[in-house]
């Protein structure tokens, strides 16, 4: 008789990872990696290495796999592993329709439903975002509320996302604070802990984040996240696919990401093919692009659950409830269209912080302000030959390790995240550090990740 170990959600919005030559099964992709005998899938690595995550079913180590939305892994009397596809659901949703405010109320119902059934001190992130805007709106006891914001500018408190978060707070009634952040690579290792080889580094900072924000609350750490919400209210486009390559675009990678040019394991493109020649007539269809492009990046986005749960927050999102979801993505393409049947919303509850003209900066300079504070070690190119170009480690070490910025080219990060200045100052061709230096820092956390895998191969 068969045991079922896990079931997979709509969306797999918690990842589960399997070994199919051993039998190991878990939510940490360590416990299912046999160390010792570790071999690369070409196919998967280089997949790896262009989405900046694990994708279809394979991560960049040979057996180990992990389970699509809508399975079941199943295990034998002889210690055998299978996999159960279910029917899709999203095919039963695609005629939902509700009005605008239906949805609103929706969400707002479900909201205040987990609201009443938690006890204690309410925390939600909040950014200049419209997901985490609706989620402190609907909350009905403001009182519970602690909403907590980093900015990302080189002075944090300046940032866009935390002067429109303060604003926020002051309309609606809420308690608001800002936690300064500076030391997230620090937590290097504990990321590599939770997460190996599945995706690329780069939530450090929510470590930092959430572990400053436990000292100052008081309560059992209900938190509401508003994981998604961008991708179902009309944030995220994917362009018409037309072959296999262009299930790329799922990825929605926004440049996070390696380059398998550079690897030195050749695959071919089954897994790609499989999934296009497989999907390809559903995927004509545009919000069934928007679902699985949010599938896809779940391997990546799963930190802004796993982290929180990992210093106790009991973490909820209606974003991930299917019908939240589908209410929002079939509403009518133009009012989805840049968000706008949300911007109305907000304007006409007084909420509309982006036409209150407030002083903040838009540049992002979070990780360079990382580097300064602790300066990253550079990529064992010797670890790293096996798999990619020793160049191209290299030129990672070489560029992501210059010194920190001067103060001229501080000055010049401030102004282009000025809107009324930037646009000037880009027309002369001036442009931040930051953005050449992010070009590195991409890659760097998509590799160490890889060294990390090798290093403790060579530990056994």
């Amino acid at each position: 008789m068969s045991e079922l170990l896990f079931e997979t959600d709509w969306l797999a919005s918690q990842p589960v990872f399997y070994n199919s030559a051993t039998g190991r099964a878990s939510r940490n992709i360590h416990e299912v990696i046999d160390y010792a005998n570790i071999r690369f899938s070409p196919e998967g690595f280089n997949n790896y290495l262009d989405f900046g995550y694990s994708v279809l079913e394979q991560t960049p180590i040979e057996n180990v796999k992990f389970l699509r939305h809508s399975s079941r892994l199943w295990r034998d009397e002889q210690g055998r592993l299978s996999v159960e596809y279910l029917d899709d659901p999203v095919a039963t949703w695609m005629d939902y329709r509700l009005s605008e405010s239906d949805v609103i109320d929706l969400t707002r119902e479900k909201v205040r439903k987990w609201e009443r059934s938690v006890e204690g001190e309410i925390v939600v992130p909040t950014s200049s975002g419209y997901d985490s805007r609706l989620l402190n709106w609907c909350l009905q006891d403001k009182a519970r509320i602690r909403s907590f914001t980093y900015g990302v500018s080189e002075n944090q408190a300046e940032s866009n996302e935390a002067v429109l978060a303060q604003r926020l707070s002051e309309t609606l009634g809420f308690r608001w604070e800002r936690i300064q952040l500076d030391e997230f690579h620090r937590y290097l290792d504990d990321w590599d802990e939770l997460f190996g080889v599945s995706t690329h580094a780069h939530g450090m900072y929510h470590f930092e984040f959430y572990e400053k924000i436990l000292p100052r609350i008081d309560g059992g750490n209900p938190l509401l996240s508003g994981i998604i919400g961008d991708g179902w209210a009309g944030n995220v486009s994917i362009p018409a696919l037309e072959n296999s390559d262009d299930v790329r675009r799922l990825g929605y990678t926004h440049g996070l990401r390696g380059d398998s040019d550079q690897s030195l394991l050749r695959s071919e493109q089954s897994l790609l093919s499989n999934y296009w020649h497989a999907q390809k007539d559903l995927l004509k269809d545009d919000r069934f692009r928007v679902v699985e492009a949010m599938r896809f990046k779940l391997m990546l986005l799963c930190y802004l659950r796993i982290v929180p749960e990992h210093f106790g927050y009991r973490w909820w999102s209606p974003f991930l409830d299917i019908d939240v979801a589908m209410a929002m993505l079939n509403l009518p393409a133009e009012r989805r269209r840049e968000r706008l049947w949300q911007t109305e919303f907000f304007r006409a509850e007084g909420l509309d912080l982006e036409s209150m003209n407030l002083e903040a900066t838009t540049e992002n300079t979070l990780d360079m302000q990382g580097l300064r504070a602790i300066p990253v070690r550079p990529l064992d190119v010797t670890l790293l030959r096996e798999v990619v170009r020793p160049d191209y480690v290299k030129m990672i070490n070489r560029e992501l390790l210059k010194g920190p910025l001067t103060r001229p080219e501080r000055s010049l990060n401030l102004l282009l995240g000025v809107r009324k200045v930037s646009w000037v100052l880009r027309r002369l061709g001036f442009s931040a550090r930051t953005r050449r230096h992010s070009e590195f820092y991409s890659p760097y956390m998509v590799l160490l990740p890889i060294e990390q895998a090798l290093r403790r191969r060579n530990e056994k």
